[in-house]
């Protein structure tokens, strides 16, 4: 990549700077920075996306295998760079999974019997031998992130390019796609994987780190160098790190008193069930994905629902909104059972947002998705209050928002956009399908806080796969797994119970033992920075105990 720079037709700004990277064969290269840096737009120019599929001011080159892609059509790209989409549910086009796995390889004339072993072999190859037969459309997001990369190796191309894998994936899956990318590294692919959750794509061992910012390149370096110059308010480093960037700032600062942690209080008056699952079977396709589920949950909670990917995280919710229908069981909100509700009615007490924001977006405009709900339902539906749901979501200073298509936003934007829309119906309670996919690691910190204080909201339920979200943000934590409940309590109660917590795919993180060895706060589990912040205050109350003994003996 030679002094590369774009920006979008609609764009004032570049959305990249001159960038230059060189990858050598067999090398792996971790791509970092907050939202909206110019991470995917990279991706773009590296697939040919850019210039193809993206019109735009286009300077510079990019060459793969001493070919320049801007002079090779999309489907000679596609021979070498094999991609995986942010959001799956754009990529996947089968309406089965081997008909999705046949699908690129029959574009390119590959014979039918050597595709047939080619999909043995690759479905093995990534894990997904159980989802042999399956609908695609039955798949949940992390079961088809699985089929996205499976699609990609059916192509077996020289480069691979993978845009946020981990948001979808449960830990103990996203260490296979790590261990699956380190091998075809070490068989001589290059590979570019952009990714927030920086802690769990070190197990890729990445070569070098480049770290965006506003669509320039601040660093390019190994990875030991990208540590001193990293934001753990930005991207998620190991504890150690950002331990050491706070003293470093601490140093800076002189270690004033305002490096105190300041820790939510313990949850209190959670108040009656608001939604509640008795015995709840449901059934897709040949899959029973909820067996017998019973859980209650409070009417002013923060409940984090962690699980491995197909376990029934979002058929759960689904069921709720009576988006599937159970085969068996009951589900009540607010003491009335589901079934005497329409969608609508349930959406004015549950706002669901989904895991794809490209399912809830079908408007020509951000104003038109904003207020078509409120008008339905007879609420205020003018552009003052389409705005303030804007405000509530951090997209109103948006040039032109309000007239932006929507699948125009990037990912993580169009993310926000979907919680603008369900908090446009003022529900009490929200409920979230990975909330921080497509978000950096401050932006989605942020989010969770700013949904947490949104005035008239009693409650919010959500799925996700980090696990450091999820304990630093809940009340109370549910475990699912194989469709029922394996783990429910606060979150120092269920991370405590090691073993059910492997068992559902989970790991602890080094912020999970360092707030276990900690505890500065009891019951609660604090975010890295506000931890750092934590030890640092303890290192100077004990130092100054201690200058302190020493002068009185002194003296």
């Amino acid at each position: 990549m030679e002094g590369l720079t774009f920006r979008y037709r609609r764009g004032r700004q570049p959305a990249i700077r001159d960038l230059s990277v060189e990858l050598e064969a067999g090398e792996v290269l971790l791509v970092a920075g907050p939202s909206g840096c110019g991470k995917s737009t990279l991706i773009r120019a590296v697939n040919g996306l850019i210039p193809h599929a993206y019109p735009g001011d286009l300077t510079g080159s990019v060459w793969i295998d001493h070919a320049r892609i801007a002079e090779r059509p999309l489907r000679e790209i596609a021979r070498m760079v094999g991609t995986v989409l942010q959001d799956p549910a754009k990529q996947i086009v089968g309406s089965t999974v081997e008909a999705e796995l046949a699908f690129g390889p029959e574009n390119l004339g590959v014979p039918p019997a050597a595709i047939r072993d080619r999909i043995a072999a690759v479905m093995a190859r990534a894990g997904i031998v159980g989802l042999q037969g399956r609908d695609t459309a039955a798949l949940s997001g992390g079961e088809r992130q699985l089929l996205a990369v499976a699609g990609a190796l059916m192509l077996t191309p020289s480069l691979y390019v993978i845009d946020e894998p981990l948001a979808n994936l449960d830990p103990a899956t996203a260490a296979r796609l790590m261990a699956i990318l380190r091998e075809l590294a070490d068989e001589g692919h290059g590979v570019v994987i952009v990714e927030h959750r920086v802690e769990e794509a070190l197990d890729l061992r990445p070569d070098r780190v480049l770290y965006l910012d506003a669509g320039e390149a601040r660093y390019l370096g190994p990875v030991e160098g990208f540590f001193e110059v990293a934001d753990p308010g930005v991207v998620k480093v190991p504890f150690e790190v950002a331990l050491a960037h706070e003293r470093r700032l601490a140093r800076r600062a002189g270690l004033s008193e305002g490096w105190a942690a300041t820790p939510k209080g313990a949850a209190t008056n959670v108040g009656p069930p608001r939604l509640v699952f008795e015995s709840v079977h449901v059934t897709l396709g040949d899959q029973h994905v909820l067996r017998g589920l019973s859980a209650s949950l409070a009417q002013r909670q923060i409940v984090a629902v962690l699980g491995p990917n197909g376990s029934g995280k979002t058929t759960l919710f689904r069921t709720a909104l009576r988006l599937l229908e159970p085969d068996a069981g009951t589900v009540t909100v607010d003491g009335e059972r589901t079934t005497q509700r329409s969608v609508a009615q349930l959406a004015r007490v549950l706002g669901y947002v989904f895991q794809s924001p490209s399912q809830m977006l079908f408007a020509r405009t951000v104003r038109e998705e904003l207020l078509f709900g409120p008008r339905n339902l007879g609420l205020p539906h003018d552009d003052g209050f389409a705005m303030e749901a804007l405000r509530r979501t951090e997209l109103h200073d948006l040039e032109g928002i309000l007239d932006r298509p929507p699948l125009s936003l990037s990912f993580g934007q169009q993310k926000r956009l979907a919680l603008a829309i369900a908090l446009a119906l003022q529900p009490p309670t929200l409920v979230l399908d990975e909330p921080s996919a497509g978000q950096d690691h401050g932006t989605a910190t942020r989010f969770m806080a700013a949904v947490a204080g949104i005035p008239g909201l009693e409650s919010v339920y959500f799925v996700t796969h980090d696990v450091d979200l999820a304990l630093t943000h809940a009340d109370r934590i549910l475990v699912i797994r194989d469709g029922q409940i394996a783990a429910d309590g606060s979150p120092r109660e269920v991370v405590q119970d090691e073993e059910a917590w492997r068992a559902c795919n989970l790991r602890r993180t080094s912020l999970i033992a360092a707030n276990l060895a900690w505890e500065p706060a009891p019951g609660r589990f604090l975010d890295a920075v506000t931890l750092a912040r934590a030890v640092l205050a303890h290192e100077l109350a004990g130092r100054s105990a201690g200058e302190a003994r020493a002068a009185g003996e002194g003296g």
